[in-house]
């Protein structure tokens, strides 16, 4: 399971920086509603892209583009979703959640990412993705093909797709010579739908292809275990990878050469 309801915990700051906007940004012969926090045209902050999972943008998504205002980065959550619309009120039920999103085209959203990156660039931005678990998808199969972006970050992605669809027809692990930047990924030894034994062997093939990948497998944790909320089961592999997610950021995005 993904974040349907995001945490309890909510990021609070003083720092004006982190108020949420709604933007609209290109996308694939329409624009995409995106949620925008630090972004500012004139200032070209670093900034990252936030691919969200299959519940869409939901409260725990823009919690974290505050977050990462707060650090220095402007953050843009756009809705993936946008086509195929909201869930019904009150639909929480997996039937509704996976019936939008097996409506959801991955070929369309990797064309959405790839003008939000080119449109960023021309800001005079230095740019990233991150993703998680169906936007972690997006995320590798977008180091692949969008030259443009500096890096990306999965969390729980699926790096083998063994039942490909119309919607979604191509595996992450057979495009691994095509990586063009860094990947961070980190992934829960307990999460049988993504499975360690795949995120292994697309890391032993991203080695082999002499690609920048580093991925995490923590024990004793399952799917979507990201959390801010330090008394959680799963905080301290949150707390972990999160510390190594703005290490890898500012590095790869040169955020303290552009403050």
């Amino acid at each position: 399971m993904c974040n349907s309801n995001g945490d309890t915990v909510r990021f609070v700051s003083q720092n004006d920086s982190d108020t949420e906007r709604l933007v609209d940004m290109p996308g694939q012969e329409r624009t995409i509603p995106t949620f925008a926090y630090g972004y500012d045209v004139p200032d070209r902050r670093p900034t990252i892209i936030i691919l969200h999972d299959v519940y869409g943008a939901s409260q725990f998504y823009r919690d974290m583009g505050r977050r990462l205002a707060d650090q220095g980065f402007a953050a843009l959550l756009p809705d993936l979703f946008c086509r195929q619309g909201a869930l019904p009120v009150g639909a929480i039920a997996m039937e509704a959640v996976f019936a939008r999103a097996s409506r959801h085209s991955f070929p369309t959203a990797l064309e959405d990412i790839a003008a939000m990156v080119a449109s960023l660039r021309e800001e005079g931005r230095l740019v990233a993705v991150m993703g998680f678990c169906m936007g972690g998808t997006l995320a590798m199969l977008a180091a692949g093909r969008v030259a443009t972006f500096k890096a990306g970050v999965i969390y729980y992605g699926f790096p083998v797709n063994a039942n490909p669809t119309s919607n979604r027809p191509d595996n992450p692990y057979d495009q691994v010579q095509n990586l063009q930047v860094p990947l961070l990924g980190f992934f829960g030894a307990k999460d049988s739908g993504v499975g360690p034994e795949n995120v292994k062997i697309y890391q032993q093939a991203a080695k082999k292809a002499g690609k920048n990948v580093n991925f995490t497998i923590y024990p004793n944790v399952g799917h979507g275990f990201l959390t801010f909320d330090p008394a959680a089961p799963t905080a301290k592999a949150s707390q972990d990878s999160w510390t190594h997610t703005l290490a890898f950021l500012k590095k790869n995005l040169a955020l303290e050469a552009n403050s």
